[in-house]
């Protein structure tokens, strides 16, 4: 047998199994890849084995990540298959574990025996991989680019034992099942595989090896353009993994002349399980390029390791001597093993690919639990506040101080540094603080509260909150207890910071799906990360300000523009149509009056999908209308939002600049407040633009489509 995915060489008898419109083809090493999408991708073929004159199998495999798996101790982990003909007790299997173990299961009259290979499966790289068994002689072999990593000794002259059906390619004989999803696919190329009707020498399998220089895989795991060609909802500008899951980015940091930015991943699937950190890296935080995961859950024994269950958010901070540090919250399956504990891995790469795990430094005694370390030097030693579930209840902030950063031993739990019980507004926990210095002798504190009273469509919505008050190197305390919402409208949560040359504050969060699980697993991805914003402190001293990032302007396409000048609006007039991804700026002069005056968007042409963005004087608030946004079933939450705006603090609403890129939606108001939301139209004309109002005011307005950012995948370790 002899199966390649050349168009030539595929027929009936090879089925390609895909939720998307086809499979994906990728370069590969003989010719053509076939690349599976890591969750509801395979290749069944015909394959029939004689049990008694043995076997060889090759193939090219080019394995981005290692497989997910449900959330659980190693011995109940239901690996994935690179190959495999199998049941429970017949036929053969090449498998791997979310660890990265693999090896080759056998079923033989006596069981079932295993070779697990010596070191772990390579990443990011073709590898040739061979398994060969000779019944007569009582041996199997397993090889990795021609050389062996394993053998097993069976009873001689006994055979193989097959099972029936047909052979399978990157799909298990046993699923791991979470939710709606199978989750221990494969996210791989795979090219040429290759079976023999006997055991090959040793010899055999060397040459085959030799005879290939393999290319470089990143060509090969890159992410085609035709998975996503034909979907309406994928951003096109917004920052965001290439494909499957993602929630907060954060390690938000800028080392020489390129910002980084780690972010939680599950690179299998739009599904949420055992977390990595992704990777990615940018000159302007327009353009992208996609990099090897930072890190992802490892065992430290045959059973256990500190992170196993997950590699969770935190924060990446460069020493004095130029060492980076990435800290984040690890969790595994033990009672009191630092579960949760806060972990350091460390980097001394110019490009912070590669890290060495240093294991956790400080556990969560003395609270209900934490997560979300954010880290910062001051007064010549460092400091980390990490989010919390307060012993008392609510949540809060544990504060932690170290005058060495490389002591693993030296953070030491400090006296709460706020009065949490009285600014927190009846949540379980704190997630994803910040805390960085903002002007006028200020400090800025975000939290993100959840559990408690606030859930994600509640009236107390899941979203980022502020503070901003005084810092005495010991005590934060808020110009007042209450605190302010980030956002004008929920929708836009968790951002992460950091400072460009000239010290300003640049943030970006995460814009969550807010649409069902069965259409996020349909797109095959899940979250987008909203536009970077720039922070300041407003004349006011009070209150936050949050203004595009001027280098999105390079993006406007200057053949496909609009501006115009209305007068006298009596209600709703459209004014163009710049395709669903659009940049828009809309100013309202003069007496705006009293009736409600704002932007119409993405609208088809007969009106059936819009949405609608309106500043009310007279109650001073904006409300968010998404009740005809999309004829679709699948949007969730409250489709009427509505939220105050400070006239004091933000000026009367004139300005509203908005970023418009296919389901995602980034609004700023007089450069100074801000949100972000998401909508799903599903109707390919739901791109036209207008202007609400019945006011004197003179209306300007310009716009631009905007033309994709560049993301390039560099997913192959140096």
């Amino acid at each position: 047998m002899n199966l390649t995915f050349e168009p030539t060489s595929l027929n009936g008898s090879t089925q390609i199994a895909t939720q998307f419109r086809q499979p994906d083809f990728t370069p590969g090493v003989i010719g053509r890849a076939w690349r599976s999408d890591g969750f509801s991708s395979s290749v069944s073929a015909p394959l029939t084995l004689d049990a008694h004159r043995g076997f060889t199998i090759e193939t090219w495999i080019a394995l981005e990540s290692y497989p997910s798996d449900a959330e659980v101790p190693v011995n109940a982990l239901k690996p994935a298959s690179f190959l495999n003909q199998a049941d429970g007790r017949r036929g053969f299997d090449l498998y791997v574990d979310m660890f990265g173990r693999w090896g080759f299961r056998l079923s033989t009259p006596d069981g079932n025996q295993r070779i697990i290979a010596t070191l772990p499966f390579p990443l990011a790289r073709w590898a040739l991989v061979g398994v060969t068994f000779d019944p007569a002689a009582g041996l199997a072999r397993l090889f990795l680019d021609g050389k062996p990593v394993g053998e097993m000794r069976t009873r001689a002259g006994k055979p193989f034992v097959p099972a029936p059906g047909d052979l399978h390619v990157g799909l298990s004989w046993q699923d791991a099942e979470l939710g709606i999803f199978r989750v221990n696919g494969l996210n791989a190329a795979f090219d040429e595989v290759r079976v023999f009707d006997r055991a090959l020498a040793p010899s055999e399998i060397e040459w085959d090896a030799r005879a290939v220089i393999p290319p470089n895989a990143a060509a090969s795991l890159a992410v085609p353009a035709s998975r996503f060609a034909t979907d309406l909802a994928r951003p096109v500008f917004h920052a965001m993994p290439s494909a499957n899951w993602t929630n907060e980015p954060h390690g938000f940091v800028r080392r020489g002349n390129e910002w980084h930015i780690f972010y939680q991943r599950t690179p299998n699937g739009p599904y949420k399980t055992e977390m990595h950190w992704g990777h990615m890296a940018s000159k302007d935080l327009v353009n992208w390029t996609y990099l090897p995961d930072a890190l992802w859950p490892t065992l430290q024994t045959d059973t256990f390791g500190f992170d196993m269950k997950g590699i969770w958010s935190g924060d990446v901070v460069i020493g004095s001597h130029g060492l980076a540090y990435a800290f984040y919250t690890s969790v595994n399956h033990s009672r009191d093993l630092f579960n949760p504990g806060i972990s350091v891995a460390l980097s001394a790469d110019p490009d912070l690919r590669t890290w060495r795990k240093r294991g956790p430094i400080i556990d969560a005694k003395g609270l209900r639990d934490f997560r979300d370390p954010y880290v910062w030097e001051e007064g010549g030693e460092w400091r980390m506040i990490v989010g919390a579930a307060m012993p008392g209840g609510g949540g809060g902030l544990a504060y932690y101080r170290c005058a060495n950063i490389d002591d693993l031993k030296c953070w030491k739990k400090q006296p709460r540094i706020a009065p949490f019980e009285r600014m927190d507004i009846g949540s379980d926990i704190w997630e994803m603080p910040v805390f960085e210095p903002i002007g006028q002798n200020k400090y800025i504190l975000v939290a993100n509260p959840i559990g408690g009273s606030v859930s994600k469509y509640g009236d107390k919505a899941t979203r980022a909150v502020y503070w901003i008050g005084r810092w005495d190197g010991s005590a934060f305390t808020p110009d007042q207890l209450a605190p302010k919402l980030l956002d004008l409208i929920p929708g836009h949560l968790s951002p992460t910071v950091a400072r460009d040359r000239a010290g300003t504050l640049e943030a970006i969060g995460i814009v969550d799906e807010r649409r069902s699980t069965r259409a996020q697993k349909a797109a095959g991805w899940a979250h987008v990360f909203s536009l970077p914003r720039a922070w300041r402190l407003l004349d006011d001293g009070m209150t936050l300000g949050q203004s595009p990032l001027p280098a999105l302007a390079e993006l406007r396409d200057p053949s496909r523009r609009l501006s115009g000048v209305l007068s006298e609006l009596a209600g709703d007039s459209m004014i163009g149509d710049l395709g669903a991804s659009s940049e828009l700026i809309v100013n309202f002069e003069g007496d705006v009056g009293s009736h409600p005056y704002g932007i119409i968007l993405a609208t088809s042409r007969e009106g059936e999908e819009t949405t609608r963005l309106m500043y009310d004087p007279a109650t001073r608030s904006i409300t968010l209308d998404k009740r005809k946004s999309s004829i679709s079933s699948d949007a969730e939450g409250p489709m009427l939002l509505s939220g105050s705006y400070d006239e004091a603090a933000f000026g009367k609403p004139r300005t509203f600049h908005v970023f418009i890129d296919h389901s995602v939606v980034d609004v700023f108001i007089n450069d100074a407040a801000a949100f972000s939301f998401r909508i799903y139209p599903v109707r390919s004309d739901s791109t036209r633009l207008g202007v609400i109002g019945a006011t004197a005011a003179t209306v300007r307005y310009e716009g631009w489509a905007m033309r994709p950012s560049s993301f390039v995948s560099d997913v192959v370790l140096r």
